[in-house]
């Protein structure tokens, strides 16, 4: 029987006795007492069994191999669950643990060992007491017993760590551990919080290096209010580089603003560190970028698992989870023989083995190898990592306003590989943030360096004065960590002028504008003299180097101040959600209305949407949209506010890609240093904009439903998914219009090659009037106007198709137009006697006189009926086997209507009437009935309405559906 079942079953008889007690009466106490004499009876049967155990096992047992080969699969556990093991000199606080104490942290906010159940801890007290006394009677029968009885009290009470607020954070950690970089650790911590309004309680593991200085942390969520006991996980973390050893820490931190409490609980218990194996995998580029040819290599290494032979199993999937390769190779790790010899207690495991596949040629793209160990029984083992490789897409450095801001730390590859990886990617604007400490001359090196590089390679760069070093904030004398803000550290001239001194004075001879506080600061917003403010600190900056510019950050739903109020030089817009791109244009719009070109250059946010609230598609849509929108607006700049982030951000926590990298990078190629000139009406209904600049051209396009569009664009026409793969786009022979056909989806897709010229003139088609009147037989005018855009006259005629119904008298026109100047065409059209009302799609075709010659089909919706009537007809089949035709007309005209209105079925069945009149701003309603209406199902009806006093005819056909 194990130590948990012997405490499970103590803790049900004690407690069903002392249930039976609450009773009382005499007959109670006696069976308290016969507990008691049982319970010490039942202890020494235990002791002289274990006893006996212990004596029976052999004196060594290394020779046993079979037992050495099970110790391999041994992995470590680290626990504290704050019993006796824990406090075994009944001090009532876990042996080793430390308290920090000193500012902010007071003494008299301590921890100490209690149970969870006070009144169960005191019966348990209580039984020990009894045995402790009977247990002198007992010795002399068995001599083998030890002087005191085991105690029922260490077995069977549940403790944990109580820590009872009184104003003042507590920070508390445990002795330290052997870390080993050969395994992967998982931490958890169960949290339990009372009456909590400011504090927050949390734990965390903590990695040190060979000198005991902390190295990472890595922390729980922060637990507020009041709440139950929880478990919380940190999930599996290798140790950093350097890492020598670990420890726990339990954390009651103050809130933001400074506010502690003076009243409630926190409990800590089950702090646990478990041990497991690594499967490790990595690619012979450390970030994951190549470009299309190169050679790629991933090595899987394998750490931490007993010796023998291990077979790994490789799958390499694309962006859609496909798999497209796979592969299994065999590793050895490990000797059994030399690990048999080990004098060591410790459980022996293999030294690191790895195992490498050369991946086959892969086209542009996202991809992920994944890695997992054959025949093993465990979910850890097993991982991935991702990749992608890309293609120029464009000649030459990225241009255009879209950027990055990189996080503090991102100067772990050198200024020469971080440009040159930058630049790969499309980032054109680099934030990055510059406040250093004064005496950190080797920071103020590195940072001078990598903006040097930067520059060189055409990265457009912007200094940032986001946050002071942690060892400067003090002297700024603020309120809490809510203060560190840019409203507050420059407050006072005195105290930051000094400190930014050394590295302003380095480094505006290198960048010119610079960013105050860091994205999304909104602390200027509401200061007083806010004008004066920023120009005092703008001097005051100067004053270290050569002339700079000024940048903050302000909210999209705060008005911006005006232009004249303004002595800053950009100004950083944003929101939390991000807006969407309608928004986003709205937005921008109004902005560029009320600034008429002057004031501040406009900068954005441009983050992805939230991963784990949207899906991978939708992610994409709308971060291509609004990158699309940006380059309809006179915005300078558009930031990831960081690419890192897991849930907003380009690129995984590690540096490697994820999967929105490809399509910001693909956008920011293709259209960054083109503008937004208008979009196509296409035959599909697919949504597009065209995008232009110089002698270059994108079209880009998407739809909410799977459409194909035929298209004459070019003769060189290429597709661009927003993966970076190119596909060809064939002219598909036709004998009336050769075209492209091109399958578009949720997606963006990005058409490249089109003729430029091409795409304007399709843009100047116009038809007028968009409506013509449903008077039949009588002469209406159409006029299609269009534009030159090329450089040369052009000549050529144009053909109007419409239905047969119609009729025109020429439908083809000759013409011929100068460069830049627009013409138009008349054509007379009547409407016979059966055309029907509704909207038309209209075909025009231009046959240009070019060489060799060229035949474009441009399309236009075209509506028949007249100007202010709607009509619209449903159909239902109602229960009784009846048809129902519900027809609505609403008057929105000046004048009174009044129609004949004549349904006619399908053959075999008599036409019905109405009569109806419709005032102006009126709809009504009227409902036909047909009995056997599933006879009518699936076949079409037509309601022909005849104006009265008029010389209106109104065809309408109608699809009867159920």
């Amino acid at each position: 029987m194990t130590g948990i079942n012997t405490g499970g079953i103590l803790r049900v008889a004690t407690a069903d006795a002392y249930t039976a007690a609450s009773a009382g009466g005499t007959s109670c106490a006696f069976a308290i007492r016969s507990l008691r004499w049982l319970i010490a009876a039942w202890m020494v049967g235990f002791v002289l069994a274990a006893t006996a155990v212990a004596q029976s096992l052999p004196a060594d047992s290394s020779t046993d191999e079979n037992q050495l080969v099970a110790s391999l699969t041994k992995l470590e556990s680290y626990s504290w669950t704050f019993g006796r093991r824990d406090d075994p000199d009944f001090q009532g606080t876990p042996k080793g643990w430390k308290q920090r104490i000193g500012d902010g942290f007071p003494k008299y906010v301590g921890y100490q060992i209690v149970p969870r159940d006070e009144d169960f801890g005191q019966r348990m007290r209580q039984i020990d007491t009894e045995l402790v006394r009977m247990w002198s009677s007992l010795r002399p029968r068995f001599p083998s017993l030890p002087a005191l009885p085991p105690s029922i009290s260490d077995m069977t009470v549940d403790r944990y760590l109580r820590i009872d607020l009184d104003g003042g954070q507590l920070m508390a950690q445990s002795p330290t551990i052997e870390a080993s970089r050969m395994f992967q650790y998982r931490f958890s911590a169960d949290i339990m919080t009372q009456g909590l309004r400011h504090d927050s309680a949390r734990a965390e593991l903590i990695f040190l290096d060979e000198r005991g200085d902390e190295i990472a942390a890595h922390s729980t969520d922060r637990i507020t209010g009041t709440t139950k006991w929880t478990t919380y996980r940190v999930d599996l973390v290798r140790p950093p580089v350097g890492a020598k050893a670990m420890q726990v820490r339990v954390h009651v931190q103050r809130s933001d603003d400074g506010l502690e409490d003076i009243r409630g609980t926190i409990g800590f218990d089950n702090l646990r560190i478990d041990q497991y194996p690594q499967l490790q995998i990595t690619t012979n580029q450390s970030r994951g970028v190549y470009r299309v040819g190169e050679s790629i290599t991933t090595t899987a290494k394998i750490m931490g698992l007993p010796s023998g032979d291990s077979t790994i199993q490789f799958a390499l999937l694309d962006h859609a989870g496909r798999a497209i390769a796979k592969q299994q190779l065999s590793a050895r790790h490990g000797n059994l023989q030399s690990a048999s010899k080990s004098s060591s207690k410790k459980p022996v495991v293999s030294p690191d083995s790895e195992v490498t596949w050369a991946l086959p040629r892969l086209e542009p793209g996202f991809y992920r190898v994944a890695a997992s160990i054959v025949g093993k029984q465990t979910s850890t083992l097993s991982t991935e990592v991702t990749l992608v490789v890309i293609d120029d897409l464009v000649g030459g450095p990225p241009h255009g306003p879209f950027g990055w801001t990189l996080p503090r730390g991102s100067r772990s590859a050198s200024p020469r590989e971080l440009a040159t990886w930058l630049s790969s990617l499309g980032v054109a604007w680099v934030k990055y943030p510059c406040w250093i400490a004064p005496d950190d001359t080797a920071s103020a090196e590195e940072v001078a360096a990598l903006l040097s590089r930067l520059q060189d390679s055409g990265l457009q760069t912007i200094g940032m004065l986001d946050a002071p070093p942690e060892s400067q904030i003090p002297k700024y004398q603020l309120r809490g960590r809510r203060d560190i803000v840019a409203a507050q550290v420059f407050r006072d001239v005195n105290t930051w002028q000094p400190l930014l001194e050394p590295i302003m004075t380095r480094l505006t001879l290198k960048v010119r504008t610079w960013q105050l506080g860091g994205d999304r600061d909104f602390s200027f917003l509401g200061r007083p003299r806010l004008q004066e403010s920023i120009q005092q600190i703008s001097t005051g900056l100067q004053g270290f180097g050569q002339p700079i510019e000024v940048a903050i950050s302000w909210p999209w739903l705060e008005e911006e101040l005006h232009s004249k109020e303004a002595s800053w030089q950009a100004v950083c817009r944003s929101s939390d959600p991000p807006l969407a791109a309608h928004e986003l244009d709205a937005f921008l719009e109004l902005g560029e209305s009320q600034s008429r070109g002057d004031g501040p250059r406009t900068w954005l946010l441009l983050d992805p949407i939230n991963k784990s609230g949207y899906d991978r598609d939708a992610r994409i849509r709308d971060l291509v949209l609004r990158m699309a929108t940006v380059r309809s607006h006179r915005v300078q700049a558009a930031f990831v506010s960081d690419p890192y982030d897991p849930q907003n951000g380009l690129l995984r926590p590690s540096g490697r890609p994820d999967e929105l990298l490809l399509p910001w990078r693909t956008t920011s190629r293709l259209i960054g240093n083109l503008r937004k000139t208008g979009s196509l009406q296409l035959q599909s209904g697919a949504q597009n904009a065209v995008f232009v600049g110089g002698d270059r051209a994108v079209l880009m396009l998407w739809s909410a439903e799977p459409a194909v569009e035929k298209i004459y664009l070019g003769d060189n026409v290429q597709m661009i998914d927003v993966w970076g793969r190119v596909t060809d786009l064939p002219i598909q022979p036709d004998p009336i219009q050769p075209c492209q056909h091109v399958s578009i989806g949720r997606v963006p897709i990005f058409i490249v090659g089109a003729d430029p010229s091409l795409l304007a003139f399709r843009m100047s088609v116009e038809l007028q009037p968009k409506q013509l009147d449903s008077l039949l037989g009588q002469v209406q005018s159409l006029s299609v106007k269009f534009a030159n855009p090329t450089r040369d006259s052009l000549v050529g005629t144009v053909r109007i198709l419409t239905p047969e119904s119609w009729s025109i008298s020429s439908p083809i026109r000759n013409w011929e137009t100068l460069s830049g100047r627009s013409t138009s065409e008349s054509f007379d059209v009547v409407l016979g006697n059966t055309a029907k009302i509704g909207d038309y799609d209209v075909p025009l075709q231009f046959e240009l006189e070019t060489v060799p010659p060229k035949l474009i089909t441009v399309h236009r919706n075209l509506s028949v009926g007249p100007e202010g009537l709607e009509i619209k007809i449903t159909t239902r089949l109602l229960r009784g086997n009846e048809m129902r035709v519900q027809i609505e007309m609403t008057n929105r005209s000046t004048r009174a209507q009044s129609y004949d209105c004549l349904l006619f079925p399908p053959p075999g069945r008599q036409y019905k009437r109405r009569f109806v009149t419709i005032q102006p701003g009126e709809m009504i309603r009227r409902e036909i009935f047909w009995p056997d209406g599933d006879e009518l199902v699936g076949k079409r009806m037509l309601l022909r309405s005849v104006e009265q006093d008029g010389n209106r005819v109104l065809n309408y056909p109608i699809d009867v559906t159920r």
